[in-house]
């Protein structure tokens, strides 16, 4: 029993499989718009080339999926590659969902990227699952002044 519990923490421990389960709660908690947990996941030291840190980030993205009514993000996180204690994982997303005129630009802008985005998560700890999220990139999106989508 002890080999078989140790077998199974070894399998989800390992850094690929953490990022991935990382990234896909941290989009589920966007999309429940549970703010404290999707905080929870961004690192203090957050920062991204549209000048968002964490503060400003999760404040914007709560702002822009306050203007939908109903939400489904769908993400299927490919493979990472972990170097050390840094990951990148990519991940195609699409949304589903209705609210206002903004609502709408934004599901269609995101549908509308081909490439997937690129999350870049550190492990911030001896501990296998304390992983956060630095950094967040797509190659296609523009947003102007870190404020307009």
């Amino acid at each position: 029993m002890l080999v078989g519990a140790a077998l199974y923490a070894a399998w989800l421990w390992q850094p690929a499989r953490q990022v991935r389960r990382h990234t896909a709660h941290f989009l589920k908690a966007v999309e429940g718009r549970s703010w404290d947990t999707a905080g929870g996941f961004v690192a203090e030291d957050y920062s991204d080339r549209w000048g968002h840190d964490k503060e400003n980030v999760l404040a914007d993205t709560r702002a822009v999926f306050a203007q939908f009514l109903f939400l489904t993000i769908q993400a299927e996180p490919e493979d990472a590659t972990v170097t050390g204690g840094s990951a990148e994982i990519r991940s195609p997303v699409k949304l589903a969902g209705r609210g206002g005129p903004l609502a709408e630009l934004v599901v269609g802008r995101v549908n509308g990227l081909r490439a997937p985005f690129v999350f870049t998560w550190q492990q911030r700890s001896w501990k296998p699952w304390d992983w956060q999220l630095v950094r967040l990139d797509h190659p296609e999106l523009e947003i102007e002044n870190g404020r307009e989508f």
